[in-house]
């Protein structure tokens, strides 16, 4: 599930390393279509490729995959967070930010040599600046503001338990989601555990062989274990 963007096309890093056997099918948010959270929710669980499945929610889709579990889908069996938030972020920056007319717009056509320091910071390299380009164009503004308002919001169910396996990815380095955003996680879940790497917020594309190594094991312990 990606992150603010809605392509999908930022998980290229992670999956170019998970092993083979592992079979991963990248959900993408439809273009041009303004979804509620339970609708962003609705059409993931629409798109499940098989009847055992663990989501790996990035991001802006921690709030998706929480509302995921909220339908109680048959076909989860884990879910890996990275990066993610529950409760509401950026409140004050968010809305003042949507009083500019166009920034949606204005967003999409920074410099690339810009997005890419403050995305990848010192991690950048050739590879994650082609994608920045390759990807910068399929983005939909008027959804990416919309997704930034679902953000400013949170997810609505803050006292929910979830009993489900759960991974929390976290970045050392992370300057968007706050590092004690993981206890909220770590206190509704169960089983739960966290993953700590030197790297920024765009943890999947910084560092995705150490991801992968973690998800691997994680997946081999605790879902398919017997």
């Amino acid at each position: 599930m990606p992150g603010l963007d809605g392509t999908g096309m930022f998980f290229e890093p992670l999956i170019h390393v998970l092993p083979p056997d592992i079979p991963v099918s990248v959900i993408t948010y439809p273009r041009n279509t303004i979804l509620s959270l339970e609708e962003h929710a609705r059409f993931i669980a629409g798109h499940f490729p098989t009847d055992n499945v663990i989501v790996i929610a990035e991001s802006f889709s921690g709030l998706v995959g929480l509302e995921l579990l909220h339908l109680r889908p048959r076909e989860v069996k884990g879910i890996i967070f990275s990066t993610a938030f529950a409760e509401p972020l950026h409140r004050k920056l968010i809305h003042g930010l949507s009083l500019i007319p166009g920034i949606e717009s204005i967003a999409r056509k920074l410099p690339v040599s810009l997005l890419d320091h403050l995305l990848f910071g010192p991690f950048s390299n050739k590879d994650l600046e082609t994608l920045l380009i390759r990807g910068l164009p399929q983005i939909d503004a008027k959804c990416l503001k919309h997704r930034a308002g679902l953000i400013a919001a949170g997810y609505p169910f803050l006292d929910e338990q979830f009993e489900m396996p759960c991974l929390y990815l976290q970045a050392a380095r992370d300057r968007v989601v706050p590092q004690k955003t993981a206890s909220w996680f770590a206190a509704h879940f169960y089983p739960f555990e966290c993953a700590r790497f030197d790297a920024p917020h765009c943890l999947l594309q910084t560092r995705p062989a150490e991801c992968s190594a973690k998800i691997v094991d994680f997946i081999k312990r605790r879902i398919y274990s017997t």
